[in-house]
């Protein structure tokens, strides 16, 4: 299976943000321009062939936006919305149970740098996994073992390739 995991697209910084009902300064919407870098990311990958067939995010409104920037891209009908891809949560049972479902083959993932480090930390079955840390819209490609969930990262494409800059 093919997993493609990326990182939520600039937020607007929290001290900037008025809470009203919509929107606290704890879920923040993206800027202008991390909503450019997400459009950057799908047009990169309609060009090179690399598109999910379904998109699962996080409920928090960065990664809400950022799937919605890319699910429009792609032209697909919907995003799962999963309350375990949250901030502070692990992805890995998420992709244990989509890696158990042959039907997926392509799936993406929208979620927070916490979520991802750990999530691979856990699924690699190396001793020693590491995955290096994910920059803001940044998306890494892996190959996941339907067998037991094991993964090995095939590509990563950061906002520096794509003529934007690298924010950690």
């Amino acid at each position: 299976m093919r997993l493609y995991v990326v990182r939520h697209s600039e937020p607007v910084p929290p001290e900037t943000v008025e809470d009203d009902a919509n929107v606290s300064g704890f879920d923040p919407p993206l800027t202008d321009l991390g909503r450019e870098m997400v459009q950057a990311l799908g047009a990169w990958m309609l060009d090179k062939d690399e598109v999910p067939n379904s998109i699962l995010a996080s409920p928090k409104l960065r990664t809400q936006e950022t799937a919605e920037i890319l699910r429009e891209c792609f032209g697909l009908p919907q995003i799962e919305t999963k309350q375990s891809l949250g901030p502070s949560m692990g992805i890995t049972k998420m992709v244990q149970k989509v890696a158990q479902d042959a039907s997926r083959t392509r799936v993406m993932l929208v979620s927070h740098h916490e979520t991802i480090a750990h999530g691979l930390r856990v699924l690699n079955l190396d001793p020693n996994p590491h995955a290096d840390m994910y920059a803001e819209a940044e998306m890494r490609i892996y190959k996941v073992s339907r067998k037991d969930g094991s993964w090995k990262e095939h590509r990563r494409v950061r906002p520096g390739e794509l003529g934007y800059r690298d924010q950690y």
